[in-house]
């Protein structure tokens, strides 16, 4: 294994296998290998595929046996029944963390549940860490490390930024980062957790906290899993001054059974998560778009007025204008 944290080989990884990598530029398993390129990766990159000897003008690997250094990620990118066969090998291969974009696990039922809790348990036996199943994956924008096949990285240029994001929801993730870029708001990291079997949500969160380029954290939740992490890395991130907002689906019945449908996760009670959120000091924004309005004044005003206002003492708001009807 190498020598690398676990926060680091999540978030920024020196070396990246791509499992599965097509030399087929119209196929979603293409985009990664070019999303790297196309944005200034500058680690080292394996793509694994037993069939080609070169991909969009690299060289490709047959396996992950045998490559010229150790990987710190690897992101899979093959049929669901085929993954358990490669934990063992991006174990001897040195990574710490193996992102799994392939689907048929925990979202699909009872038997996805089986397997997908038999992966669990095989990746710990072998020391490594699990993001997803159901992936769409994680990037890093400031260093082009873009581990997704999320078509917003598509863009020409990405703007870098302070902002990072965790979300439940993978193809929300990509309209948040389309819809942010064109209010003109940067990203750090962004992160999909998937079906969320092992990497959870808090574990996320917590990495996000030691980030330097973190300056806030933003939630697309789905459910709440492990609420005992996440508290603490919740706890963490606000006695490190940096604010945590959350979008919350499942607000009404209806939303609730869709976003257990999606997932295969119970959405929960919505009076206990927002209770739950209130009691970590996060802001619950009721709106997609507040999200990014929230962001940049949270960020300068959070950690000022934390420090000024008495533990008993309510936040007050002062609004100044120059018309009674625009305050």
């Amino acid at each position: 294994m190498s020598d690398i944290s676990f926060a680091e080989a999540l978030l920024s990884p020196r070396s990246i296998a791509l499992v599965g990598a097509s030399g087929d530029a119209r196929k979603n398993t293409a985009r990664p290998l070019r999303f790297m390129r196309k944005h200034g990766y500058a680690g080292a990159v394996y793509p694994i595929n037993a069939g080609r000897a070169e991909i969009l003008g690299e060289k490709a690997y047959p396996s992950l046996a045998g490559l010229p250094g150790p990987v710190d990620h690897v992101f899979v990118m093959i049929p669901g029944s085929e993954v358990a066969a490669v934990l063992e090998p991006c174990a001897q291969a040195g990574a710490r963390v193996v992102t799994v974009y392939s689907d048929g696990f925990g979202e699909t039922g009872a038997e996805g549940q089986a397997r997908q809790a038999a992966l669990v348990a095989q990746a710990r036996a072998l020391g490594l860490r699990l993001l997803g199943p159901n992936s769409i994956g994680s990037a890093n924008l400031h260093t082009g490390g873009i581990l997704s096949v999320n078509a917003a990285f598509e863009a020409d240029t990405l703007l870098a930024g302070d902002l990072s994001m965790v979300s439940q929801s993978g193809s929300m993730m990509g309209s948040l980062l389309s819809r942010a870029a064109a209010r003109g708001f940067g990203f750090a990291k962004s992160v999909s957790v998937g079906n969320e079997s092992d990497i959870t949500v808090g574990e996320v969160v917590d990495a996000l906290v030691d980030d330097p380029q973190t300056k806030a954290i933003l939630l697309f939740l789905e459910t709440l899993r492990d609420a005992a992490t996440l508290g603490r890395a919740l706890s963490r991130a606000r006695a490190a001054g940096k604010p945590v907002i959350a979008y919350k689906l499942g607000r009404s019945e209806q939303g609730d059974a869709l976003a257990q449908s999606h997932t295969g996760a119970m959405a929960g009670n919505d009076v206990a998560v927002d209770a739950f959120l209130k009691a970590y000091g996060v802001m619950r924004v009721r709106n997609l778009e507040t999200l990014f309005e929230l962001a940049p004044l949270a960020s300068r005003y959070s950690r000022a007025e934390s420090s000024r206002r008495a533990p008993d003492q309510p936040a007050r708001v002062a609004v100044i204008t120059t018309t009674g009807g625009g305050a």
